[in-house]
């Protein structure tokens, strides 16, 4: 299939005299909230296309991209003011020859295990490789199914599994052999919740609903037989690719069988142009060249992944010279291309929206029918504002003729009304970040719609309150909420800040949770956490095309898994059809309907969506191939150095 070549709104250029980044925000009337609650809609599928083999297709030329039209929804703002000089001369850089030191904001675990919350962004980096992976083509549009392991595959008439291909010659790192298609399946297995019950990493919650409890099995040396739960029609372009969900890569059944998973922990034996030299979680990572590659020879000595989690002193790091490239907020972009340094974009732009964790509404699982035992979650011990209980529906502090459900949409809304997103930008990004409504969806989309407009309404939000029961009390608090901000990205820790005073302005003590998401995960996994997340999440991505099947992780599909901690039955019903509809009209469709649905009930607002470029001192680096990514840069292994 072929995605996203409509979005042809977001013109970036990137060149020595500036960074021109042209994002104008959305504006408009307050469109008035929904009295009725949307209705999801059955699609037929009138006919199910039969799959088949595709043929081996050469890996891709890739091109560097000095101007790029990104061929996603990313938005772009008003330019950030002129500049009146030639930029400055970037800074000599101060590491040997050969030698790229790369600031990334954290440093999660080596991901030499399919189980642990491992560095997810590894096989974007080139440390570590998957099924399929994502490349710009050269026309700047992004071909989102590119053979990476495999060579060819096909689906059953029936969509009940596939059958796929390996690419015969790959060989893992460290001397330990050919990549077969036993490790294939032992890595898919061990990476599944339902077979693997501890495993809890990135990509554990969608090998939980793709496959199930059925094991990934190989058929021969090279052949490998995916057998489907419920079919996902990404199943290439998202859930077993690189761009699309990083985490689970390509592990050796041979070291597990000898060496054992604690000894994988710590040793990362995968595949992949680069592999691991030294690792040290949280601070720096060192990888080299695999000089065994299949297809890929890096021309560096070394890249030094250096994690430095404050954005002021990585800005002062690169301006120095100490850091000759990195992930930078969009605000250091600009200053960094002013003070001669080159910027590339991923085609992406992070959407940092407020989802309301707690709101499990489901009271069976979506697929098995299996009872959800929301009682010992203890999500509804509490009666709390933002949460809708559809089972106690008339609290002792429910308003006359207002049941808990309309209580806590009310209450959410209040809070999504009370944002001052275009101030949040001015402030936070210079303007260069657009505004976001709600997740998932881009306002710059040609697939926006103006109903999904939030409208920025203080003394609304107020009367809101009001309605909902939750006057202002002593001090003017009406009630405390605290939000949990994940630590790996400044501007989504800065924006929660933001969030918190415009939630206190209208009454809401509202303290800001930060600390790692390691942390907070073993609540979304539980499915017992209550306090709202200010994130990206999964999905919350420009760069996802808007047929893309939403609701996966916002239903109880991924329950073993990951989750934003809601869980709603309509959207796991409309992530269902979504998954197993050929037709990418009827997908649209479907996509309109989960946003209204989301929109309706106020279950993910959104607030800002920030454009990802990877930023490079030229004096260290002559060219940088970077390829399509969510949520991060990518392609270590293209860096070519200058010296």
């Amino acid at each position: 299939m072929i995605w996203n070549r409509q979005f042809k709104k977001c013109l970036v250029l990137v060149g020595v005299a500036g960074l021109a980044v042209g994002l104008t925000a959305c504006g408009g009337e307050a469109a008035p909230v929904a009295t009725q609650a949307p209705v999801i809609q059955t699609v037929v599928v009138e006919k199910i296309v039969q799959q088949t083999v595709v043929v081996e297709k050469p890996v891709e030329k890739v091109v560097q991209q000095t101007v790029v039209v990104v061929q996603t929804a990313t938005p772009t703002a008003p330019p950030a003011a002129k500049p009146t000089a030639a930029p400055a001369p970037a800074p000599q850089p101060k590491n040997p020859a050969g030698t790229i030191v790369l600031r990334m904001p954290s440093l999660g675990a080596q991901p030499g295990t399919n189980t642990i919350q491992g560095e997810s962004f590894a096989p974007e980096w080139g440390l570590g490789e998957r099924l399929f992976t994502w490349r710009f083509r050269e026309d700047g549009s992004i071909d989102y199914e590119v053979p990476q392991i495999a060579v060819s595959w096909q689906v059953a008439s029936d969509l009940s599994k596939a059958t796929v291909q390996i690419r015969k010659g790959v060989l893992f790192h460290k001397g330990w052999g050919e990549l077969t298609a036993d490790d294939v399946a032992f890595s898919f297995n061990l990476a599944n919740p339902s077979i693997t019950p501890y495993a809890i990493g990135t990509s554990a919650s969608v090998y939980a609903s793709l496959f199930g409890k059925n094991p990934v099995k190989a058929l021969d040396r090279y052949t490998v037989e995916l057998p489907f739960l419920k079919y996902d029609v990404t199943w290439m372009g998202m859930v077993l690719s690189t761009g699309g969900r990083p985490g689970a890569l390509m592990l050796s059944k041979r070291v597990f069988d000898e060496k054992g998973e604690e000894w994988m922990k710590e040793n990362t034996v995968v595949t992949g142009p680069l592999q691991v030299g030294s690792w040290a979680t949280a601070d720096r990572a060192v990888l080299t060249p695999f000089l065994e590659h299949w297809s890929i020879k890096a021309q560096f000595k070394q890249i030094v992944v250096q994690a430095i989690p404050e954005e002021s002193s990585a800005l002062a790091a690169m301006q120095t010279g100490e850091v000759d490239a990195g992930f930078m907020s969009i605000r250091s972009v600009q200053q960094l291309v002013a003070s001669g340094f080159k910027a590339v974009p991923t085609g992406n732009a992070i959407q940092a929206s407020l989802y309301f964790s707690g709101n499990n509404w489901e009271t069976r699982h979506a697929l098995t029918g299996a009872p959800l035992d929301i009682a010992a979650m203890g999500v509804f011990a509490n009666d709390l504002p933002w949460i809708g209980n559809p089972n106690t529906p008339n609290d002792a502090n429910n308003p006359k003729g207002m049941n808990d459900m309309e209580q806590a949409r009310l209450v959410r809304w209040a809070l999504a009304m009370s944002i001052d997103r275009s101030t949040i930008i001015k402030k936070l990004t210079d303007g260069l970040a657009q505004p976001n409504y709600v997740a998932y969806i881009d306002p710059k989309s040609e697939y926006w719609q103006q109903k999904w407009f939030v409208p920025y309404d203080p003394a609304l939000a107020a009367e809101y309150l009001d309605k909902a029961g939750f006057p202002k009390g002593k001090g003017g608090v009406r009630f405390i909420m605290p939000i949990y901000s994940d630590i790996t990205n400044p501007l989504v820790m800065e924006t929660a800040d933001a969030v918190s005073g415009y939630f206190s302005a209208v009454g809401v003590e509202t303290p800001v949770l930060k600390y790692p998401y390691s942390v907070h995960r073993p609540s979304v996994v539980g499915r017992t956490s209550v306090t709202p997340i200010l994130y990206h999440d999964d999905d919350g991505n420009s760069i996802y095309p808007h047929d893309k099947p939403k609701g996966l992780v916002n239903s109880s599909l991924t329950r073993g898994g990951y989750c934003v901690c809601y869980e709603a039955a309509e959207l796991a019903d409309n992530y269902l059809k979504a998954a197993a509809e050929p037709d990418r009209k009827k997908r649209i469709v479907l996509a309109d309907q989960f946003i209204d649905f989301v929109h309706y009930w106020a279950l993910q607002p959104g607030v800002l969506a920030e454009p990802v470029f990877g930023t490079y001192n030229p004096n260290s680096i002559k060219e940088w191939k970077i390829q399509p990514a969510a949520k991060n840069i990518s392609a270590f292994y293209a860096i070519i150095p200058t010296r």
